[in-house]
């Protein structure tokens, strides 16, 4: 899966700087619909329908995306430290049943932003957490137009509409990434749950629906401005290079079904 769009969106990308410091913006920010752990009157969160309960965060604020039963994935420039903890929340409530582990390895994905991290082998994350798989489709073109659920800083949780995939070069890393912008004009119109990326996003996920559960498709990696855009590195292009980590651990990587 090597085809990106013409050359031109791609030097559009290049050109435009990183992210500042920061959580992720929701354009119409409500607690009862953007907050995961909201516990008040009226909650309508939008990601009601699925599980987000394989999304950690650790005790210094960074993320993972539960793969497998005790690998998961980030960013590289910003990712959980070995022996930092990363705690899973098996419901929507923050005072509800969560599980924490130790962070004991990890590798970088060749020259990209993704970092695979794991707990100790005998560590099996408890059943109730989801293990998401990635969604692979044949042609590239079939990626562009979906709707994203797109998670971050302070549970966050919003959406957006992949609208490019492209080559991309930040701060010593390169790769392919999927872009979503901060315009207000998306087709579907995802309205007032439009999100845009900050730093402290960085590492946390954002998925597709496919059949009814959460794939994931990016995980956070920087913004660009004029026109205000989010970029996450593309999983589904190193759909091989991570499982190729993974069997080294006894483990594979799932594919959408």
């Amino acid at each position: 899966m090597r085809t990106v769009l013409p050359a031109i969106l791609t030097a559009l990308l290049l050109l435009m700087p990183s992210a500042s410091r920061g959580e992720m913006i929701v354009r119409d920010y409500y607690p009862a619909r953007h907050y995961r752990f909201y516990d008040g009157i009226g909650k309508d969160f939008v990601g009601q329908a699925y599980s987000f309960s394989g999304v950690g965060f650790s005790n210094s604020g960074r993320w993972g995306t539960l793969l497998t039963d005790n690998c998961f994935l980030s960013a590289n420039h910003r990712h959980p430290l070995v022996g930092e903890k990363l705690t899973f929340w098996s419901s929507n409530e923050l005072t509800g049943t969560s599980y924490t582990y130790t962070v004991t390895g990890g590798v970088r994905i060749a020259t990209t932003d993704l970092w695979i991290g794991w707990f100790d082998k005998k560590a099996i994350v408890d059943h109730s957490i989801e293990r998401y798989p990635v969604l692979l489709l044949p042609f590239l073109k079939r990626y562009l137009g979906l709707e994203l659920y797109n998670y971050g800083m302070r549970h966050r949780v919003g959406r957006n509409v992949l609208e490019v995939i492209a080559p991309y070069s930040y701060g010593g890393s390169t790769g392919i990434t999927a872009g979503y912008d901060y315009g207000n004009n998306d087709t579907p119109s995802v309205g007032g749950d439009e999100t845009y990326l900050q730093v402290g996003d960085s590492g946390a996920p954002s998925f597709a629906v496919f059949h009814s559960r959460l794939s994931l498709i990016g995980i956070h990696w920087s913004i660009t401005r004029n026109p205000d855009s989010s970029l996450d590195t593309f999983v589904p292009e190193y759909f091989d290079e991570i499982n190729k980590i993974l069997a080294t651990r006894g483990q594979s990587l799932r594919r959408s079904r």
